[in-house]
């Protein structure tokens, strides 16, 4: 006897169907998701890898654990289009770099794996005049010393063609910003400005005494406003609370302002009130930046290296970098400005004529798991986050998919167990 029935559970063979199906779209999505890593993981490591530097079979060297991202020459590979005198560097809020090129008396866009966006010479009635050093603030607008004009030029990046304004500031030869003030750098000493160009407290005289400056080259912000300041010729560092008031003041070698010649040659005296002697001394401080971890470093022209000090009481740290001209090497660097979203340094390298982006140990702060995987996501890594996240959201969905399958398919057998039972006891 049979007995009829509105639906027909499926078959253990549709079901099979059914599962070998889904399980094959999910394995070729987690392959893609797979080949994606892969392809991230590759491409970081072309990233982080040099080209040039200490590869061939040369002799490695001390360069203090430095890392070498990146270098750009220029617009294109044509020499033409070739940096010349490159002053300056800075990064903006989404990665890019605008970057100065006393040469081509222009301002340079590039994205910040290199590749070139654009360029401005500022408006055409008023050109810009040899730009150098330059800060980017967090509306994005771009600060730019032009040294032999005595004047501090605002650039716009939303419209170049428009001069933003200008400051009188004579001789500036460095700039910072941050969020409600500007700094600059001149040959006799530093001002602190309001955004308007209104002076807050203009700081020093040219000379050698401890409230004198010889070129502030390098000026940088901290967090808390703090101000600390590269005396180049002088060879000293210093710093100065937000009222202006300073904190510390060290000298960092022999001053390039106290050469005296002495049998026909130029020398200068080993000075006694020096913090750094021997190979810890600085030769020519210039550019300086705040890392992520709070730390002042100092690029040294003539060292050709990076030099990094404890910002709350000017101690040495360390130097990173080694003199040349390959990859991850300098000559005569000018200035270096950091990016806490990729913790990576730019660093205008002068004579190389070149922008490099380099890595030095310690530089995004902290300690534990928490600043290991903060370190992992500014650096080099975020290129495969979303690739990892695509893998887990899959591998997620997989295992949902999966649960519900299985949740289905005894709902099936209960449902096929009770439909046998129903017919035998119809037969019956």
């Amino acid at each position: 006897m049979s007995v009829g029935t509105d639906s027909v559970a499926p078959t253990p063979s549709s079901q099979a169907t059914r599962s070998r199906r889904g399980r094959r779209i999910l394995g070729v999505v987690l392959a893609v998701l797979i080949l994606l890593l892969g392809l991230s993981s590759y491409f970081l490591y072309r990233m982080v890898t040099p080209v040039g530097g200490n590869t061939g079979g040369t002799a490695a060297v001390d360069d203090g654990g430095l890392v070498w991202v990146r270098s750009i020459y220029g617009k294109s590979d044509a020499p033409a289009d070739q940096f010349d005198q490159t002053q300056g560097v800075a990064s903006a809020s989404d990665g890019s770099l605008w970057i100065t090129d006393g040469g081509h008396f222009s301002l340079m866009h590039f994205t910040a794996d290199g590749r070139f966006l654009g360029e401005t010479k500022g408006p055409s009635d008023t050109p810009l005049q040899a730009p150098s050093r330059l800060a980017i603030g967090n509306d994005g607008k771009i600060y730019v010393c032009e040294t032999m004009g005595d004047s501090l030029r605002v650039i716009d990046p939303s419209n170049v063609t428009t001069d933003a304004g200008s400051f009188n500031i004579p001789s500036p030869v460095s700039v910072a910003v941050s969020d409600d003030r500007i700094a600059v750098g001149a040959v006799s000493g530093f001002a602190i400005l309001e955004k308007s160009g209104k002076p807050i407290k203009v700081f020093g005289s040219r000379g050698k005494g401890d409230d004198q400056f010889d070129y502030v080259h390098g000026i940088a912000f901290d967090e808390a406003g703090n101000v600390y300041v590269a005396d180049s010729y002088n060879n000293r560092l210093s710093a100065y609370d937000k009222d202006g008031n300073r904190l510390w003041i060290i000298r960092t070698g022999k001053p390039s302002n106290s050469a005296e010649e002495v049998n026909d040659n130029l020398t200068v005296a080993e000075p006694t009130d020096a913090a750094l002697k021997g190979k810890d001394a600085l030769q020519l401080p210039l550019g300086l930046t705040v890392d992520g971890a709070g730390r002042v470093v100092v690029v040294d022209m003539y060292d050709c290296t990076l030099a990094v000090f404890n910002a709350a009481d000017g101690s040495f740290v360390g130097k990173y970098g080694i003199e040349g001209a390959d990859d991850g090497q300098f000559f005569y660097p000018a200035t270096v400005s950091y990016d806490a979203g990729r913790d990576w340094f730019t660093v205008a390298d002068g004579l190389n004529n070149r922008v490099q982006i380099v890595r030095i140990p310690g530089s995004a702060g902290g300690i534990g798991v928490a600043a290991t995987v903060r370190r992992a996501i500014a650096g080099p890594l975020r290129a495969c986050i979303y690739p990892f996240l695509l893998l887990l959201l899959a591998f997620i969905v997989w295992l949902v998919v999966r649960k519900r399958r299985q949740k289905r398919d005894r709902g099936h057998e209960s449902t096929n167990i009770e439909n046998g039972l129903t017919n035998l006891e119809a037969s019956e």
